[in-house]
């Protein structure tokens, strides 16, 4: 057995006792990579015109990501850019769809009701 170098205990003569060190904190950018994920999915399925819930989360995300985690700036920018871009497309593809439903069942309505009238 040897005996210990110091007086610290767990110290030996091969292995000196190490004062532990706290461990760096981790820079987490799980919100940015969230947020750039979800504006990407977003953008992709706003083309299927579904879409929109995906865009506006990964806006939010983008957003919580850049104010709280400086580190993830870049994916959190482009987590913003593609979830704009999607949220944009979505809306376009819905007021085509919401106009393509009521355009007819104005023209119709119109019909019907000048038929009605004229005899």
């Amino acid at each position: 057995m040897s005996a210990p170098a110091d007086d610290q205990p767990g110290s030996t003569a091969e292995f000196p006792a190490v004062a532990p060190h706290p461990a760096a904190p981790a820079s987490t950018q799980s919100l940015s990579v969230l947020g750039l994920v979800f504006g990407v999915v977003g953008l992709l399925a706003s083309f299927a015109a579904v879409g929109l819930v995906f865009a506006l989360v990964g806006v939010i995300l983008s957003h919580l990501g850049l104010r709280r985690e400086p580190a993830g700036r870049s994916m959190a920018i482009a987590g913003l850019a593609c979830g704009y871009v999607g949220l944009g497309i979505s809306v376009v593809w819905g007021i085509i769809l919401l106009a393509s439903l009521l355009v007819p069942l104005l023209a119709v309505g119109l019909f019907a009701s000048f038929t009605a009238i004229g005899g």
